[in-house]
């Protein structure tokens, strides 16, 4: 049987992308269908989270204009869901940051044919579950991706993989994307928090096409 390709956009900085990441591969296992995924890089801030280092909760009763209450709920909403998946996400202490950085190490490891799948956990995990600040290199050089620390260090110090992450968002805008996790198959696509069922459902839909 032909394997199947589908293509994933998510942020680092998105909880329902490690969510979406947990739950696409939960469903490629339970289809049946031979499929890998190409994973794309999306910017939820293109333009970075500005100069001042702060917390999420902080961002989101100020920059955002919610109040405590409204956060509380949102940010419970998020770590139930995470839960469910077997995620432990704390969204309070997450960091507002630029996820350009952990993105291009992501597009290393791609290049290098290392794991993808593990990197991405790896980030996610870096990001949402210990509030780490994958926007600091020396950070990012200490996380499990499957480089060698002088490497991503090296990284840091060039422009490599900046316009491909850029390029990923581009496209992404161009097919339509607004929100992640969104996974795609040809011109179809899955956006948002979809269930287990529902990305087995596209994931047999895109392999019966492409028979």
């Amino acid at each position: 049987m032909t394997t199947t390709t589908l293509r994933m956009w998510a942020d680092v900085l998105c909880p329902w992308c490690w969510m979406g990441h947990r739950r696409l591969a939960r469903a490629i296992a339970e289809s049946g269908v031979p499929a890998r995924v190409e994973h794309r890089s999306f910017l939820l801030s293109p333009e970075g989270p500005g100069p001042l280092r702060r917390r999420i909760a902080e961002v989101a009763t100020g920059e955002w204009g919610m109040s405590a209450a409204e956060w509380g709920r949102r940010r419970d909403r998020i770590e139930q869901a995470g839960r469910a998946d077997g995620l432990r996400i704390r969204m309070d202490t997450a960091w507002a940051l630029d996820s350009r950085p952990a993105h291009r190490v992501l597009k290393l490891v791609a290049a290098r044919g290392l794991d993808e799948t593990e990197a991405w956990e790896a980030m996610f995990a870096a990001h949402l579950r210990d509030n780490l600040d994958v926007a600091d290199w020396k950070v990012l050089a200490e996380l499990e991706t499957g480089l060698k620390r002088d490497e991503v260090l090296a990284l840091a110090e060039s422009a490599d993989y900046t316009a491909e992450v850029l390029a990923d968002h581009q496209e992404g805008q161009s097919r339509g994307v607004r929100s992640v996790p969104t996974v795609a198959w040809g011109n179809h696509t899955a956006a948002g928090a979809r269930s287990v069922a529902e990305l087995v459902e596209f994931v047999q839909s895109a392999a019966k096409a492409a028979a």
